[in-house]
């Protein structure tokens, strides 16, 4: 699930949260919480809109296309978003704290997604879930095939 991965990237950027924002160490868990909810409404709406296309290019080593790189773009501002409303983050600070997230999220998903062929979208489905109307896996499978050309 997201939140095992979300609750992983503490240990890989809190110190560094820490060190370059103003950000105090009780607030980590917050900031993580809104990174996890931002991620995956972000995501699911990607999904829902355009299948698993534009997610599989973003958490991919390919370079982004244009629908993942404004999927990234809508992650990071659905974070500062988050990050000034649910914890009151001056937007200097929110937008410090996603400049310093959103890369290594982007990294630790595409690790995940990559222990698998790269045309599989199980482990992406695995940590965004299909428990809130995503869509129909094998429909957006069929999708897929029958559009090759969308991204």
């Amino acid at each position: 699930m997201i939140e095992n991965l979300i609750n992983g990237l503490k240990d890989q950027i809190g110190d560094q949260i820490l060190s370059k924002t103003d950000v105090k160490r009780d607030q980590l868990n917050g900031i993580l919480s809104v990174i996890g909810s931002a991620t995956q409404k972000e995501v699911k709406s990607s999904m829902k809109k355009d299948g698993f296309n534009t997610i599989m290019n973003l958490f991919s080593d390919k370079p982004n296309n244009s629908f993942a790189d404004t999927l990234q773009s809508n992650i990071g501002n659905s974070i500062v978003a988050g990050l000034i409303k649910k914890l009151g983050l001056s937007q200097s600070t929110a937008s410090a704290v996603s400049a310093i997230v959103v890369p290594a999220l982007m990294k630790l998903v595409t690790k995940k997604n990559n222990e698998t062929p790269e045309d599989d979208p199980s482990p992406l489905k695995e940590l965004f879930g299909d428990k809130s109307g995503m869509g129909n896996l094998a429909g957006n499978l069929i999708s897929r095939f029958l559009n090759p050309k969308k991204k």
